[in-house]
């Protein structure tokens, strides 16, 4: 059987003989809303445990809407819809200026925006009208006092000062926060280095997990940080395989966001009834496979469904390489697996936490990378290299036999596998 699956801005093929595939899981189908402007509309005039938009702007005089950085993936913007637009020009009926608007990006710990990318997630109207200011967990934030957890909460100065904080973002299941969306729009989005160590340098702990919030302890610090930075509506979205937008929720920071993630488990969870001796997961292409840094979730979504001491397969062009400096020091620095998941907690840093939670999964699985990076530098970071789909195959044959049994993900970033039995 012959498997395209998206590499980058193209595609790779997998040529698996039939007897070797379990099934090809993916998402249920579902259609993208005809007229997302519309469905936005409707949102915003129907919030969920909210008051309106409209009505929590009346008497403010300055906002700030939270947006996520380009690697998240969130469909802002098509040629037909703007999603930020409509939500501005809900702030301009209330009386809010548009000097008087910021969209601020929230990189967390990532690197900022160049203007092309600002453009190209955000649109050129929004560029063009509005100031567009990319977050930097180094600089420009005040502190808002200690969270429960001793963590203390370095926010960005501009959501301190704004009048009126509006989260937006996209809701998928997250290897260790849970889900995405929602409160991950402060903590990490906008707070500064130290808070977001900590929070973070919690990957070990009971708990903590994919699509894990409650009794989560790195969830629940960051409801807790959404909370106290004071967050007044939320505007949240979940996409199908086609990053079609097929569910908006607006309204309750909380409530509005537990509606998504319920959406989210519709749409993307599916259960099977075998773990398989081979997974080949493929991130989804760009920008999903930037780099192999945000492939990591791919990796954490293959592994619900993979034998203990099975091969995962990862697809990933990784065109920007290892894709964070910390992640790949921490890799590269460590003499074994074992090494890194004895790190203490106070140790961890922001991008070594990916290190030290991955290492689990490196030690369990044997991890094979299709990408653009070259053999050294992925063996050198504990992870097997593979020149093409083919030699993989070979390579797996050799470990499992000519009658191995796979899955196929062909958007392993998205899906939620479950075993049955073990959600």
């Amino acid at each position: 059987m012959k498997i395209d699956l998206k590499y980058g801005n193209s595609h790779k093929t997998l040529n698996l003989p039939d007897k070797n595939l379990l099934k090809v899981l993916e998402l249920e189908k579902v259609s993208g809303f005809a007229d997302v402007t519309k469905e936005t509309i409707e949102a915003l005039n129907n919030p969920i445990g909210s008051k309106k938009l409209g009505d929590l702007a009346k008497n403010k005089r300055t906002a700030v809407i939270i947006v996520s950085d380009y690697t998240r993936g969130t469909p802002y913007k098509r040629e037909n819809y703007n999603i930020l637009l409509t939500l501005t020009e809900e702030l301009h009926k209330a009386g809010i200026k548009g000097e008087d608007i910021k969209f601020l990006v929230g990189t967390g710990a990532h690197r900022p925006h160049t203007e092309k990318e600002n453009r190209d997630n955000f649109g050129d109207e929004i560029v063009k009208n509005f100031e567009v200011i990319s977050h930097e967990c180094d600089k420009d934030y005040v502190s808002l006092g200690k969270l429960s957890t001793e963590n203390e909460l370095l926010i960005n100065k501009i959501v301190f000062k704004s009048d009126l904080v509006i989260l937006t973002g996209l809701i998928t299941t997250h290897y260790f926060g849970g889900y995405s969306g929602g409160r991950k729009g402060i903590l990490p989005g906008v707070v500064g280095r130290e808070t977001i160590r900590k929070n973070h340098a919690m990957v070990l702990r009971d708990g903590v997990g994919l699509a894990k919030i409650k009794k989560s302890p790195i969830s629940e610090e960051m409801d807790e940080a959404a909370k106290k930075a004071g967050v007044d509506f939320l505007l949240n979205v979940v996409i199908n395989d086609k990053k079609e937008i097929v569910k908006i929720v607006a309204g309750d920071l909380e409530k509005a966001f537990l509606e998504g993630v319920e959406a989210c488990n519709n749409l993307y969870e599916v259960v099977v009834e075998h773990p398989s001796d081979v997974t080949f997961a493929c991130a989804g292409g760009y920008p999903k496979d930037v780099n192999l840094y945000q492939t990591m979730k791919t990796l954490n979504n293959a592994k619900q469904i993979t034998k203990p001491g099975g091969t995962i397969v990862i697809i990933a062009e990784a065109k920007e390489g290892i894709g964070s400096e910390t992640f790949d020091q921490w890799l590269y620095d460590a003499s074994s697996l074992d090494e890194l998941l004895a790190t203490p907690e106070k140790d961890i840093t922001v991008g070594g936490h990916t290190a030290v939670i991955n290492s689990k999964n490196l030690k369990e699985f044997d991890v094979l990378v299709v990408s653009e990076m070259d053999k050294e530098t992925l063996e050198q970071r504990f992870f097997g290299y593979a020149k093409s789909l083919d030699d993989i195959v070979k390579k797996i044959k050799a470990k499992h036999g000519e009658d191995f049994k796979s899955y196929v993900l062909p958007q392993a970033g998205l899906i939620y596998p479950v075993l049955k039995g073990k959600k």
